[in-house]
């Protein structure tokens, strides 16, 4: 391997420049979660006629839009068409039946679109819903990583406390104080409340052929896999082409050069391909 190649092996073996042997503990964690990645307006650049497009959150309850945005994180996730209302149930800790009516009741609102036997989509308000409530945790997650020096888990985790009753005046503030960022510390992207594009799956990076173009819209890796993507300019925006794939991993075009990525830190990062018209 040439001199300009880098290796996620390193960092896997905790030989990364700067730390001390250590055990191979690497946590991965499921995710599911919102939409493209589009650039956060600030409060400064919206428009009353934007705000206005975007209904209210006070019209739903937190339990209501707890709903909503796992429903989100699942298309985040990579899922295409219906998210099974088992799998709903099972990430809020309710019973499939008790998630049945609540879906039901915002089908009946126009939030969500069910198709019995298959599943729920959200529709393009139960979306701009999600985007809300997705967008203001992952500002005061990165305000809790940034200013308060918590670990990104515990700030994502902290920040779910804090979603639901943060105003739309407020999270611009937040968002305007902080930059503007495009991605929260988990690497998740900050939604555009103003986009009205519809939600669209990702790729895995492992899913992109040989030869193709992507753009990273999200990286999952938690800890020092986290670190280390970040340290290699891997992150939310990043255009990388896959220049191979093997048994031990992906090798990758960048702009710092080529380097190596084991699919299983491969597989925490999604992406859209920008050689595809269907992106």
């Amino acid at each position: 391997m040439g001199p300009n190649r880098r290796n996620s092996q390193a960092w896997l073996n905790n030989e990364a420049p700067g730390h001390k042997a250590g055990p191979k503990n690497w946590d991965f964690r499921p995710w599911g979660r919102s939409s493209l990645g589009h650039r956060v307006l600030g409060m400064p650049e919206q428009t009353l006629i934007e705000v206005a497009a975007v209904p209210e959150l006070s019209s739903t309850s937190e339990a209501e839009q707890m709903y909503l945005i796992t429903v989100a994180q699942a298309v985040e996730a990579g899922a295409s068409g219906p998210v099974a209302i088992s799998r709903i149930a099972d990430e809020l800790g309710v019973s499939v039946p008790s998630a049945n009516e609540m879906v039901k009741k915002l089908s009946g609102r126009n939030l969500l679109t069910y198709e019995p036997y298959h599943g729920v989509e959200l529709t393009l308000s139960g979306s701009r819903l999600a985007d809300q409530v997705l967008r203001t945790r992952r500002l005061w997650a990165t305000f809790l990583a940034e200013h308060l020096g918590l670990s990104p888990v515990d700030a994502d985790a902290q920040a779910c406390h804090l979603e639901h009753s943060t105003s739309a005046e407020a999270a611009d503030r937040l968002s305007a104080f902080l930059g503007n960022p495009e991605a929260g510390p988990l690497g998740r992207p900050i939604p555009d409340v103003a986009s009205s594009s519809p939600r669209r799956p990702s790729l895995r990076l492992g899913e992109i052929p040989v030869g193709a173009t992507a753009e990273v819209i999200s990286v999952t890796a938690a800890d020092r896999a986290l670190e280390f993507l970040t340290a290699e300019e891997i992150t939310t925006g990043t255009h990388l082409t896959v220049a191979a794939s093997g048994t031990s991993g992906l090798l990758l075009q960048t702009t710092r050069g080529d380097i190596h990525l084991s699919h299983l830190l491969a597989g925490a990062i999604s992406v859209r391909r920008l050689d595809d018209a269907s992106a």
